[in-house]
């Protein structure tokens, strides 16, 4: 195994380079493209218009309907399962934010800090583990997006459509990737457990 593949200042260096883009790639275009639109003002250039086929109209009606049906069930599944009020009565929502991050991430990297309080770690990694919910919910609203595009049918609708599904996907894998690592740590640390 690579040396560097364990090297706990990689997933810092990700979540720098990520914070970068983000910030000095996205944002600056996202704010280029309403000065754009400002400075042509208000012109018709046809960016916003779309005139969607048949076929494109009744695909994004259905994936509007079928994704707003994912979300009503994810909502009232993880509320009816008792998940949500259990997110709200959990001890971590008493500490700060920086503690909270502090904590996770020692759990995603597996790496317990001698004077942490174990309840608070194990409670980290389970809360990583049951939130595999959220990839139902994210499913549901990348539908959602998905239909508003085909409907709309217009350069504006796919651009916001596409980087809508970008930020969904992103948002599954990290979830996903969480829960993996929640649960390699409480199988790792079977000894913070029984504390």
């Amino acid at each position: 195994m690579d040396a560097t593949a364990t090297d706990p200042d990689r997933a810092g260096r990700k979540q720098r380079r990520l914070r970068l883009i983000l910030g000095f790639v996205l944002l600056p275009a996202v704010v280029g493209a309403l000065a754009v639109g400002v400075a042509m003002g208000g012109q018709n250039t046809g960016i916003f218009d779309g005139d969607p086929p048949r076929w494109a109209s009744n695909l994004g009606r259905v994936l509007l309907i079928l994704g707003v049906i994912v979300e009503v069930a994810a909502v009232v599944w993880v509320v009816r399962t008792g998940r949500y009020r259990a997110s709200r009565q959990s001890p971590l929502l008493a500490l700060s934010w920086s503690r909270r991050r502090r904590l996770a991430r020692q759990v995603r990297r597996g790496t317990p800090e001698a004077d942490e309080d174990a309840a608070f770690l194990v409670e980290t990694a389970r809360q990583f583990v049951e939130q595999r919910w959220f990839v139902v919910l994210v499913a549901g609203l990348a539908m959602t997006s998905v239909g508003q595009a085909f409907l709309g049918f217009a350069p504006f609708f796919a651009m916001i459509g596409g980087l809508l599904l970008v930020i969904w996907a992103v948002l599954t894998v990290s979830v996903l990737r969480n829960a993996r690592r929640g649960e390699a740590f409480l199988r790792d640390h079977p000894d913070l457990s029984g504390q």
